[in-house]
């Protein structure tokens, strides 16, 4: 692998979305630092364009994010590289807590992740990548709406950050995406979201109550 895969995998990502890779190596040190410096490079162009001040740069973050992407894709793409190095490639933690912080240095590449989960889901549901992409996805919320099936949600890291809470609620009506309005401040931010105009949400009417709210499951 050259650091150039590393790099033109950032570049796609923020380009389109759609990426090309080069082989199934594992990123090497020098691999990583050029990829961290390609997200200093193209972070300020994502955070160009959301709403209001989000909160600073990780680079530990953003790159272990980056890194695990990376090695998520070619899982998908090597079918030949099997359970055992999805395991050892996959399993390393974020070496940072859950904070505004870190869950908006994650996101610049996890914010891919529900495409990801979609397509190895449609190769196969019991593929063990989809197991650890359903853990990033309970782990890092605000990277994975439009994602089924995940058991626990905890949007207390981020939550109360004016920037990453317009985001999450953004992505919720864009995926309509109703399993996440099972908590109250969630609820809360969709409907100051919405304000004086919830038929241009008619989907999510009957969770803008606080009676709706409390007979959620």
């Amino acid at each position: 692998m050259t650091q150039r895969a590393t790099v033109r995998f950032i570049a796609d990502l923020f380009d389109n979305g759609r990426v090309v890779l080069n082989g199934d190596a594992s990123p090497t040190s020098r691999d990583l630092d050029a990829m961290s410096r390609a997200l200093v490079e193209f972070e300020p162009i994502w955070r160009g364009t959301l709403p209001h001040e989000p909160p600073a740069l990780s680079m530990a973050a953003a790159t272990w994010a980056g890194e695990m992407l990376y090695s998520a894709c070619q899982m998908l793409i090597y079918r030949e590289l099997g359970e055992d190095e999805i395991t050892k490639r996959l399993t390393r933690p974020c070496p940072e807590r859950p904070s505004r912080v870190v869950c908006y240095s994650v996101d610049l590449t996890f914010r891919f992740l529900p495409d990801l989960a979609r397509i190895a889901r449609a190769a196969s549901e019991d593929d063990p990548l989809v197991k650890h992409l359903l853990q990033w996805a309970s782990d890092w919320p605000l990277s994975s709406v439009g994602i089924k099936g995940i058991e626990h949600i905890d949007v207390e890291p981020f939550i109360h950050d004016r920037c990453l809470r317009t985001m999450y609620v953004d992505r919720i009506v864009a995926q309509t995406d109703t399993s996440r309005l099972k908590d109250e401040r969630t609820v809360e931010a969709l409907r100051e979201a919405i304000g004086g105009f919830p038929e241009l949400a008619p989907e999510f009417q009957q969770y803008l109550s606080s009676e709706e709210l409390t007979n959620t499951p």
